[in-house]
């Protein structure tokens, strides 16, 4: 857990120190519900559990309606194995964490204004278990909500996302017949998404 914290530490000063105070920021906390996805093997599925997930979303305007945004997304599930002709089970607690950047499009200058946000970065899934090691993965989102002004620094953000991290064959922390085994075989990459609400501090 320091990894990440300093992660995201440095990823914010980075970002602050590029972009400097010139620019209309915008500092977004916010939480919802993760579908944690599902990744087909020979053997039938592996699925990260759905549920709650937090995060923070910092913004500054680069053009007129246009800014760069720098997202970090974190839940904490289960996983569960699937197999052919087995019973399902969890091998192990896992967390995953995204780390992206990209461009946020308001559609609209007013009270409420929609938006579109695509974005890359690395998505990052730890067992929670220490003969385990963290696997990175580049990931990619695309989202779209609204944004909702009642005052100039106040705003409330409601969003849907779809999170894809990159393919995932050769994964080492996977499970098999029998209990956990070197790696998977997969078939397909995994597709994430979640729903979120947020408050929106102005700068």
């Amino acid at each position: 857990m320091n990894r990440f914290k300093k992660t995201i530490l440095l990823g914010l000063l980075s970002f602050l120190s590029i972009s400097g105070f010139s620019q209309e920021f915008e500092i977004t906390p916010y939480t919802g519900w993760m579908l944690g996805g599902r990744l087909n093997t020979y053997n039938g599925y592996a699925k990260v559990k759905d549920g709650q997930n937090f995060g923070i979303a910092i913004s500054y305007e680069i053009a007129y309606q246009t800014k760069v945004e720098f997202m970090y997304n974190r839940m904490a599930s289960d996983l569960e194995i699937h197999e052919y002709a087995e019973d399902p089970y969890i091998p192990f607690k896992l967390s995953n964490d995204y780390f992206q950047v990209g461009v946020l499009r308001e559609l609209m200058d007013d009270v409420i204004r929609p938006f579109g946000v695509g974005m890359i970065g690395a998505a990052i899934f730890t067992p929670q278990d220490s003969q385990y090691s963290a696997q990175w993965r580049f990931s990619a989102s695309l989202a779209g909500g609204i944004k909702i002004f009642p005052t100039e620094h106040i705003g409330i953000r409601l969003q849907a996302r779809m999170l894809i991290p990159m393919y995932f064959g050769g994964l080492g922390f996977w499970c098999g017949t029998g209990g956990c085994s070197g790696g998977l075989s997969a078939s397909s990459a995994m597709v994430q998404g979640d729903f979120t609400g947020a408050l929106i501090f102005a700068f």
